[in-house]
């Protein structure tokens, strides 16, 4: 199955490597969010199936923040990479009912490993 997939990561490079994995996996990325404001009016105009999460965001925001948005305005579920994934953030992050978690760095059969449980 395609998934329509938002990217929420604010390092362009590493937003590129999953843009990567996911497109020649056949996946169509519907657009790349450094911040939650880029990520809602994506999300709002195109609907994605999926966020790519990073925890830490640019401007502020943080991706726990922007997965609780998602989830609760789009029904969009969340699967968060990041090198944050200690247990107390896992605990805090499953509330948000997310796909589950890849720890940066990461490697394309990691991306596409959780991806799976969406696709």
């Amino acid at each position: 199955m395609t998934l329509r997939v938002l990217i929420v990561e604010d390092e362009l490079i590493l937003a590129m490597d999953l843009e990567d994995i996911l497109t020649s996996a056949g996946h169509e990325v519907i657009g790349t969010a450094a911040d939650m404001h880029q990520a809602l009016k994506i999300a709002e105009a195109d609907r994605p199936d999926l966020a790519l999460m990073d925890m830490n965001l640019a401007r502020g925001t943080n991706g726990l923040e922007t997965a609780r948005r998602l989830r609760e305005r789009f029904d969009v579920p969340s699967l968060f990479i990041s090198g944050n994934l200690d247990a107390k953030t896992r605990e805090i992050a499953a509330a948000y009912r997310p796909v589950g978690f890849v720890p940066k760095p990461f490697s394309e059969a990691d991306v596409l490993g959780g991806i799976s449980k969406v696709a």
